[in-house]
């Protein structure tokens, strides 16, 4: 029965039972029409993958791991679509349709001129006309090992000389025009890559797609690529990712560089997990591609502050697909993995790759360490933050990247974690027009407690109230406050000369505070009462704090204790009141 190719394909996962498929993979218990296991892509003590028979896919609600049997072997197996469908349709006992890969005649004839067109830009690299070529990739450190493995080659200046060679491989002028391999100009025949040393770049299957040429000359543009077209898209492919793709399947990561030589360096260096992207910028198919292949990527674009800007647009579009972002930091004396490879050892680059922090890591740390103001440094980790954990579709996942990086900021910027937790909600919950125009007020700092700010205030005044000139920084939950209270206790000098120390953003804070000190430092019979008050929100903090830990705890003796010390807390509060 001859099938479409799109029916086949239905064809075959409505024969495979679902079920049976997973079933070799994840112990699968049946619980009403849907079966549930331990989930195979992310840890978990309670079942929370979830089968369904009648639907024929998958949905794991601790980490959204989701699809149908096709992208679970592609996930769970690093397997590609073709070869998971082959797969499966041996089992059902159907037989892919003829149609090698659903190229037309013609696209198999492009694919043929493209292969003869690399091979004669290799020939001509190795002949004695191509001493320039050659020359420029001994320059680059590029062996000739590595330029076998890559197909490396040579442009002559004069294009009737690859025109002869194809025409005596069969292929008639009007298929190599239409292959866009060369052009026909004012009664010239033309190469866009004359003079240029050039790269093929393949599929994944190993088919020659296109080509990028590097000028010698100094001509712009530098690096040149085949015209967009059915066979080829900058956008839908990588480099070298056919050199690497076992590789990559092997060590569970693959390394994304910027450049052609980033890649090459590092596989002649015995790093072959690594691939580029094609002269442009990153895109969600190019994400998608990688995905199909690992579920981890480690950025290592160029030092510099483009590299900078291209990484946070790949690690967006990475994240949109699910997948561990890790950033590859080199040191400062070169600018990419081409150089350092060059530069030290094989051994040297790996250790920089195993110490690799996750991305939102470093951008976070990046942002606190850049040159800005307190204004502009916070809107820029809070804008960062909010994205990548809109970028996350799981709910859990959102909810472990809030506990993991606020407290991290609260404490170096010396912002209240509660404040900043209520701005990301904010952000999260609204429209993009919002988060677009939306700047922090710099005097607001979300809100940061009024009780806090007047007892500072106090305290800087040197309140008569003991209760509250003895209070100790960890009172307070303000680590700014912490951090200005640690100081005063120490310090010997005058107020002003105090507030001297301090920066500008952290100034406006700290006067803040005297100012709203000033209100009740001679209201001597207000005082205590603020004081209860505030002895008040502490111990309803803690009681919340409390009943966190106890919807968590399993031991009946630990529970015991929890509630008998919400039950005392409770008692304080009655007794204040």
């Amino acid at each position: 029965m001859s099938l479409a190719w799109e029916d086949f394909v239905e064809e075959v996962k409505q024969r495979v039972n679902i079920v049976d498929v997973i079933s070799r993979y994840v112990n699968l218990k049946k619980t009403g029409k849907n079966y549930v296991g331990l989930c195979p892509f992310h840890q978990e003590k309670t079942p929370s993958f979830y089968v369904s028979p009648d639907k024929g896919l998958y949905h794991c609600f601790g980490c959204g791991a989701a699809g149908d049997v096709f992208s679970f072997l592609i996930n769970y197996r690093n397997l590609t679509f073709r070869e998971a469908l082959e797969e499966l349709a041996r089992e059902v006992g159907l037989e892919l349709p003829k149609k090698d890969e659903r190229i037309s005649a013609e696209a198999n004839i492009f694919l043929e001129i493209n292969k003869a067109v690399a091979t004669f830009y290799h020939i001509y690299l190795n002949s004695k006309y191509g001493a320039e070529g050659r020359l420029y990739l001994k320059k680059r450190g590029v062996s000739s090992e590595i330029q076998e493995k890559f197909l490396l080659g040579y442009a002559p200046l004069n294009p009737t000389l690859m025109l002869k060679y194809l025409e005596k491989k069969g292929f008639s002028k009007d298929d190599i025009l239409k292959a866009k391999v060369l052009y026909f100009i004012k009664d010239e025949w033309k190469d866009p890559f004359a003079g240029r040393v050039v790269f093929p770049i393949m599929n994944p299957r190993g088919k020659v797609i296109g080509f990028g040429g590097r000028t010698l000359t100094g001509e712009e543009p530098k690096y040149l690529n085949s015209p967009e077209s059915d066979l080829f898209s900058k956008g839908k492919n990588l480099y070298a990712l056919y050199q690497a793709k076992e590789s990559i399947k092997k060590e569970g990561e693959a390394i994304l560089v910027e450049g052609y030589m980033d890649a090459i360096s590092l596989h002649q260096a015995g790093i072959t997990n690594a691939v580029a992207s094609l002269g442009t910028a990153f895109t969600s198919h190019q994400a998608k591609l990688l995905k199909s292949y690992t579920n981890k990527v480690i950025l290592g674009y160029d030092q510099d502050s483009a590299g900078y800007q291209a990484g946070k647009r790949a690690l967006s579009l990475l994240e949109l697909e699910g997948l561990e972002v890790y950033w590859l930091s080199l040191p400062h004396d070169v600018k990419d993995p081409d150089e350092f490879v060059q530069k030290y050892s094989k051994e040297e680059f790996l250790r920089f790759v195993k110490e690799s922090k996750p991305s939102l890591d470093f951008l976070i740390e990046n942002t606190l360490n850049l040159p800005m103001n307190f204004k502009e440094k916070l809107e820029e980790i809070i804008e960062i933050l909010t994205s990548s954990i809109l970028r996350s579709k799981n709910i859990l996942v959102q909810q472990e990247k809030i506990k993991q990086y606020l407290p991290v900021i609260s404490r170096k910027l010396g912002v209240p974690e509660e404040g900043l937790q209520r701005e990301i909600q904010k952000r999260i919950f609204s429209d993009r027009s919002y988060r677009n125009n939306v700047k922090i007020e710099i005097t607001r700092y979300f809100g940061v407690s009024k009780t806090e700010e007047v007892l500072l205030g106090l305290i800087l005044l040197k309140t008569n109230n003991s209760q509250i000139r003895n209070m100790s920084p960890e009172d307070f939950s303000f680590p700014l406050y912490q951090e200005v209270l640690k100081k005063w206790r120490i310090w010997e000098g005058t107020l002003e000369e105090f507030l001297n120390l301090w920066d500008e953003d952290k100034r406006v804070l700290i006067d803040r505070a005297i100012s709203s000190g000033e209100e009740f430092i001679n209201q001597e019979e207000v005082i205590p009462f603020l004081w209860d008050h505030f002895q008040k929100l502490r111990i309803k903090k803690e009681i919340n704090k409390l009943i966190e830990e106890l919807s968590k705890v399993e031991d009946p003796a630990k529970e015991k204790e929890l509630m008998e010390e919400i039950y005392f807390l409770r008692s304080l509060l009655e007794v204040k009141d």
